[in-house]
């Protein structure tokens, strides 16, 4: 059955019209071109000769008609048939079933047309299972600590734990629940990028305070994991940019926090801060590193380079969050790695102007 509204029936009716119009075109010009010969062909044939030349035209032109009706739905179903079939993959894809595929073959315009959704549904496909992963893995994060804390609580009601160790696992549980509000955190900032809502609010602050702020902030958790955090930074003076100091604080956190979570015990971080036509921050690790076809990955929600990075876990979330808040900054953030040999990640920060002219934020 046909709908009215389809493409292809809108083509044939097209090339129908065209057909009716080229014909009635040709007899008004066959009319005009031969009007004076008119008179000459009543005198020389007869009525029955006249009426069989018009009816041999007539039917000469239904005929032709006929023959180029039926060509030309031919050549609109031929036409049409890739647009039937991205919209039969389509509806599949809306029902989740990604593995769907629309064959090409052809290269003009409707080629690419295709290509464009073959490769629109992989990318759904790869989406999808990263969703999957994501979904997976918060629920591993979020149901660990949550497990560790309940286990907690209830030997406390249950005077289980002697008094000299209680401090131990209030200790822990504290340590669980700001892994919690850090993923939670993650999730919510997730989300507001998603809805274009995450703003950034630039001030001029002194950005080495803010490293070296972080830097002792985080040093807990390099003793706990026996890694070496070394601040590196030949300026004499402090270095101050202009940007959100909120945000920036985030991506170093985020980015000190990948290092240290991907290094082996007894190894180093370096976080390294030099100042040219732009303040760079470069973030150093000697773990395993990320293989060249992982790392334009990297930055993608949702992705895990596990294969690279051994078998950690996480959301897939940090790093993405650190792209997007650089780029509201219009800053950049490469990545030079080397498996076996670690990884380092550098990202600049436009210099403060003139101090004397904005208050600064320590």
């Amino acid at each position: 059955m046909i709908r009215k509204k389809s493409i292809f029936l809108k083509l044939f009716i097209t090339y129908i019209v065209i057909l009716f119009v080229s014909h009635f075109v040709l007899a008004i010009a066959s009319f005009l071109l031969f009007q004076n010969n008119l008179t000459n062909m009543h005198q020389n044939l007869d009525r029955n000769q006249l009426h069989m030349v018009v009816y041999l035209l007539v039917l000469s032109s239904i005929i032709s008609i006929a023959i180029t009706a039926v060509f030309a739905y031919y050549l609109s179903k031929r036409i049409t048939a890739p647009l039937r079939e991205m919209n039969r993959a389509a509806l599949h894809i809306a029902r989740g079933k990604f593995d769907q595929r629309v064959k090409i073959n052809t290269r003009d315009e409707l080629g690419e047309l295709g290509e464009t959704f073959n490769y629109m549904a992989q990318e759904l496909a790869g989406l999808d299972q990263m969703r999957k992963d994501f979904v997976s893995n918060v629920s591993h994060d979020l149901r660990s600590p949550l497990t560790s804390i309940h286990g907690f609580v209830r030997a406390f009601l249950d005077d289980t734990i002697p008094g000299e160790r209680k401090r131990h696992y209030y200790t822990i549980m504290k340590e669980q629940t700001e892994r919690m509000i850090k993923l939670v955190n993650d999730l919510l900032d997730m989300a507001r990028i998603e809805a274009g809502q995450l703003e950034i609010r630039p001030v001029i602050f002194n950005l080495s305070e803010l490293v070296r702020q972080v830097v002792a902030r985080m040093e807990p958790e390099f003793v706990k994991k026996q890694i070496n955090v070394e601040l590196i930074s030949e300026e004499a003076e402090d270095v101050h940019v202009f940007a959100d100091p909120d945000r920036i604080d985030q991506v170093i956190a985020n980015l000190i926090q990948n290092a240290v979570q991907f290094s082996t015990a007894e190894s180093s971080v370096e976080v390294i801060l030099e100042k040219n036509e732009q303040a760079v921050i470069s973030i150093r690790d000697y773990g395993p590193g990320i293989r060249q076809e992982d790392i334009e990955y990297i930055w993608e929600r949702f992705y895990k380079a596990d294969r690279a990075r051994i078998k950690k876990t996480g959301t897939g979330i940090g790093l993405s969050i650190v792209k997007h808040i650089l780029d509201l900054h219009q800053s950049s953030i490469h990545v030079k790695s080397e498996v076996g040999k670690g990884s380092i990640f550098t990202f600049t920060l436009p210099i403060a102007p003139n101090l004397s002219k904005k208050p600064e934020k320590e």
